[in-house]
Parts: C-alpha cells; sequence; structure tokens
C-alpha cells in the first residue's frame, strides 16, 4: 500500500503510548483512524487529536481479550468506513514481578490479551483487509511485539 490518504487504520491499543503515537502517524498520512482502547476516555481523546489532522476518526471501546468485542469493532469500522486498510494489533499488558509470584490467572489475562488480542483481530478483519486487497487497494497488518519475546521477560515474554 503506497498511497495512504483516504486508507483506514485500526489501531487497538490507540488510546496512548505506541498505539496514540501508530494514531498520529497514520492520521499525519492522511488515514482516517479507528481508535480502540479498553479506556474509551483515553481512544476519545486521541480521535479528537487525529480529526485535528484533518482526517476522520472513530473511538471504539474495545477489549481484545474478547472476541465478540472485536468482532463489534470490525463491525463498527465497516459501518463508518466501509472496512479496514490497515490492523494494527498494538494492545498489549505487562505484569512486572518474578514468575514464580504468578499465579495462573495473571498468566490467563496476559495471554488472552497479548497473544489471544491478536488472533481475534486477524480473525475478525481478515475479510475487510482481504476485499481492499482484492481491489487493489492494498491492505496490511502489523503486530506489534516486544524484544522480551527474544529472551526473558517471565510471562510477559512468553506472549511477546
Amino acid at each position: 500500500m503506497e498511497d495512504l490518504a483516504a486508507r483506514v487504520a485500526v489501531i487497538t491499543g490507540g488510546g496512548s503510548g505506541i498505539g496514540r503515537a501508530l494514531v498520529l502517524a497514520c492520521a499525519g498520512a492522511g488515514m482516517h483512524c479507528v481508535v480502540a482502547d479498553v479506556d474509551t476516555e483515553a481512544a476519545s481523546r486521541v480521535a479528537t487529536e487525529a480529526i485535528g489532522t484533518g482526517v476522520r476518526a472513530l473511538a471504539v471501546a474495545c477489549d481484545v481479550a474478547d472476541r465478540s468485542s472485536v468482532d463489534a469493532l470490525a463491525a463498527a469500522t465497516l459501518a463508518e468506513f466501509g472496512g479496514a486498510h490497515l490492523l494494527v494489533n498494538n494492545a498489549g499488558v505487562l505484569i512486572l514481578g518474578r514468575v514464580r509470584d504468578m499465579i495462573v490467572e495473571d498468566w490467563q489475562w496476559i495471554f488472552s490479551v497479548n497473544v489471544m488480542g491478536v488472533a481475534h483481530g486477524i480473525h475478525a478483519f481478515l475479510p475487510q483487509l482481504l476485499a481492499h486487497a482484492e481491489a487493489g487497494e492494498g491492505a496490511h497488518v502489523v503486530n506489534v511485539a516486544s524484544v522480551a519475546g527474544f529472551g526473558g521477560g517471565g510471562v510477559y515474554g512468553a506472549s511477546a
């Protein structure tokens, strides 16, 4: 996808940090943005920032660990923009501490967001992305990961 203007980017975890920076970079390139985050207020603030660059933006409350929430995100994107050209699976969580202090529920939460959140995103958005790709408009998926996946990092590293 060479021309980003008027294309649609969906960024999970878009309400802060790297996600916010990605939304603003996409908006700066002329992309319309869907800002997805569990923190609705943060997503709305970032969407407002994106709109300030002259593009359209939509804030959507989304918990990527919940498949139905990601399906609703995909439906909202389709309804508002006709589909996504770029999906950035950026949402991620971290619990600091020693592995020996982690309980099974910590592992489940981290993997439900950091691993299954990516699977939910790809599954929900693949039809839209393929439709745009087949129309010659281009489509991409970016999965944000961590260097902790190269070794160490405990539970978080295992999910990266």
